[in-house]
């Protein structure tokens, strides 16, 4: 396999990932969990970025300052703005 499909393959693997973080933020806004928004959402902005998905990875660094800040609105927003975004 060359570099480039494993790269593709890895960016594959990201966006379901994605997918999954979205859901587990859904879960902790819910909850008004904000160490778990402000963690799953370093995470997300850091791989993000590793992929060049660079608008993703804003809106998680958005996300992880709205939720230090405890913006409940705001951060439902920005939730709703990285489930809309399609990676692939």
């Amino acid at each position: 396999m060359s570099q480039e499909n494993s790269f593709e393959e890895l960016k594959k693997l990201f966006a379901a990932d994605l997918t999954e973080k979205v859901k587990l933020l859904q879960v902790a806004v819910r909850e008004t969990n904000w160490e778990t928004i402000a963690r799953i959402s370093h995470q997300i902005k850091g791989t993000a970025k590793s992929f060049g998905f660079t608008e993703v990875s804003v809106l998680a660094d958005e996300l992880e300052q709205s939720a230090a800040q405890k913006m409940f609105e705001k951060t439902v927003e920005i939730i709703r703005e990285i489930s809309d975004r399609s990676v692939l």
